[in-house]
């Protein structure tokens, strides 16, 4: 029995040694197949993962195109801004190099710990900006650290220059880091690191000439995620340098002129439409949206009740008061129910059915024909023509001369106004036109809305008779068509403008230019923010925010109109008082600006 066992043990012990031998063999010949597969067959593919593990590609933000005057000064540039950023295409190395970086830079915990977590949570491969705006000294430690930070590298990056600050702030905008909607409206900007763009003004209206195209740079890393070498490079193309019509000096001495004024000023050349100043005030500085504005700072500048974000000079709209007659004027006489000598008598009230309009002056001017109504403001001769010519031919002439039309800008933000008439009215408030509508409309009180811009327009085709569009940029001569307006009829109209700034009873006779050569036209205007029904009443004792606006239009020289003028003061009274000197003042800067290249050539 003991020897049958045996022979039976021996027999299951050879089984199970064949077996193991056999799954040994199968093992390594599956493995040795494996092996030559990777040697072989698949040699390639593996090569390429290794390469790519071994390179790095990087992507050069290009340099943005310098702003710069009509005469090359500079309105926006470029400064070097150190930045420190982080490869996050490895997690691991990305939070090791990120934890040895902390130590050598300058950031709050709060900070340090939210970038920490984006790093943890992040799934994309595009660089985390770390910090910017770095010292030479924090660049130095950095870079003598660099062999234990993986994946962390330092750029020399841009940081967006205005020199003009507050006083250029709205015309020429200012950029700012890409949003999430805008990498989905144009998915390239996500490929760059922190990228700022045009956010406003003329940033965001030549954004894409301005931006250039980005570059490339392949870097070998080591197995630490470090830079060791650059292998290929593909610069950047960068944004187009461009000149602007804006004259940098009238610009800073409108803004200084403006001052702690809440409104604006534009200033256009009546023979090509170049804006020569646009200001707006109160303003910010746009420097600070460079360097990343603070929240508290941005909540203070929203929260200011003049507007400082808001470029009044396209986006304000204000009544245009007595600076639309000369439109109520024009219209009138080509209606046929004004002549230059036809007269009305100005009792200082005008009466309608059982209404009755005020004019500003309570005794009355007396007789007026049009251009001594110009040149007095006499609301009743006004009131008289529009009566007797209905709101249409009023509309169509405001329309000619570019109210309620896009000025040309197109910048973002620009409104168009409102040129009211029986049509617009039934379509906003479903209610008919009435004549009373008519009489307010003739003094550009009722609906009437008008932005600086639009004025500006205004004035320039007066002063050229010709229809003028603005422009920021542009250096050819445009053919601007004539108005379909009587050239007879325009004469008369800026005789009663030349009026208002020469003759002793002009509005704006106070504010006249003695200068030889320098003299100009104009209007002024009064604008109602409320209704005041006392008369007298000192707009320094009501609150801001009721006084009336202070309004002004011209051209200047007189003799041979080469520029023209919008001024708006916000809540600063009457035209005569706030707006003229402000117009006064800044039409003789920019004769003799003009002057002295002149003498300069």
């Amino acid at each position: 029995m003991r020897g049958a066992s045996q022979e039976v043990l021996k027999k299951r012990l050879t089984r199970r040694v064949f077996l193991m031998g056999g799954i040994q063999a199968t093992a390594v010949s599956v493995l040795v197949g494996r092996i030559t597969q990777l040697q072989f067959l698949q040699s390639d593919q593996y090569k390429t993962l290794s390469e790519e593990n071994r390179i790095r590609l990087q992507v050069v933000s290009p340099l943005r195109g310098k702003l710069l005057d009509r005469y090359g000064d500079i309105l926006a540039e470029n400064r070097v801004n150190y930045r420190v950023l982080i490869e996050r295409d490895n997690r691991k190395q990305a939070l090791a190099g990120y934890d040895a970086l902390v130590p050598l830079i300058s950031l709050s915990e709060e900070k340090a710990a939210s970038l920490r977590k984006e790093i943890q949570a992040s799934r994309y491969h595009v660089p985390l900006l770390v910090a910017e705006h770095l010292s030479w000294d924090e660049v130095a430690k950095i870079k003598a650290h660099m062999p234990d930070l993986p994946g962390v590298y330092i750029e020399e990056g841009q940081l967006r220059w205005y020199p003009l600050k507050e006083q250029a702030a709205h015309v020429i905008g200012y950029i700012g880091r890409v949003t999430e909607k805008e990498k989905q409206a144009d998915p390239s900007l996500g490929r760059l690191p922190d990228f700022q763009i045009g956010k406003n003004g003329v940033e965001l209206k030549l954004e894409q000439r301005l931006r250039g195209q980005a570059g490339s740079r392949s870097m070998e890393v080591n197995a630490l995620g470090g830079n060791v070498r650059e292998l290929a490079h593909q610069p950047y193309v960068p944004g187009d340098e461009i000149h602007l019509t804006l004259n940098a000096e009238l610009q800073a001495f409108a803004a200084a002129r403006l001052g702690e004024e809440s409104g604006a000023v534009v200033v256009v050349d009546v023979t090509n439409g170049d804006v020569l100043a646009c200001v707006s005030m109160p303003a910010f500085n746009p420097n600070r949206f460079s360097r990343g504005i603070l929240q508290t700072d941005w909540d203070r500048l929203i929260k200011e009740p003049r507007n400082p974000l808001l470029n009044k000079a396209i986006t304000g709209l204000y009544p245009p008061a007595s600076t639309f007659k000369m439109i109520v004027g024009l219209a009138a006489m080509q209606a046929g129910v004004a002549s230059p000598a036809r007269t009305v008598y100005c009792p200082g009230h005008f009466r309608l059915g059982n209404q009755t309009f005020k004019c500003w002056r309570p005794g009355g001017h007396g007789t007026m024909n049009v251009r001594t109504a110009l040149q007095e403001s006499c609301d009743t001769y006004f009131y008289t023509v529009a009566r007797d010519m209905g709101i249409a031919p009023l509309s169509a002439m405001a329309h000619r001369f570019g109210i309620s039309e896009k000025t040309g800008l197109d910048l973002l933000g620009e409104k168009t106004g409102i040129m009211p008439d029986p049509d617009w009215k039934r379509a906003r408030y479903d209610m008919p036109w009435v004549p009373g509508d008519t009489i307010n409309t003739s003094i550009g009180q009722g609906y009437t809305l008008t932005s600086p811009a639009q004025l500006a327009v205004m004035a320039a085709r007066l002063a050229s008779g010709k229809q003028v569009t603005l422009r920021l940029h542009g250096d050819d001569q445009p053919d601007f068509p004539p108005l379909d307006v009587s050239q007879a009829h325009l004469e008369v109209v800026l005789e009663g403008m030349r009026m208002v700034t020469m003759e002793p009873r002009g509005t704006a006779f106070g504010s006249r230019i003695t200068e030889p050569g320098m003299a100009y036209a104009g209007k002024t205007g009064t604008a109602q923010v409320r209704r005041i029904t006392k008369r007298g009443v000192d707009q320094n004792t009501i609150p801001w925010e009721q006084r009336h606006h202070g309004l002004f239009v011209g051209y200047a020289p007189v003799q041979q109109p080469r520029y023209a003028v919008s001024v708006v003061i916000e809540h600063g009274g009457g035209g005569s008082s706030a707006a003229a000197p402000v117009a006064r003042d800044v039409l003789l800067k920019v004769q003799q600006l003009a002057e002295a290249r002149r003498h300069q050539s």
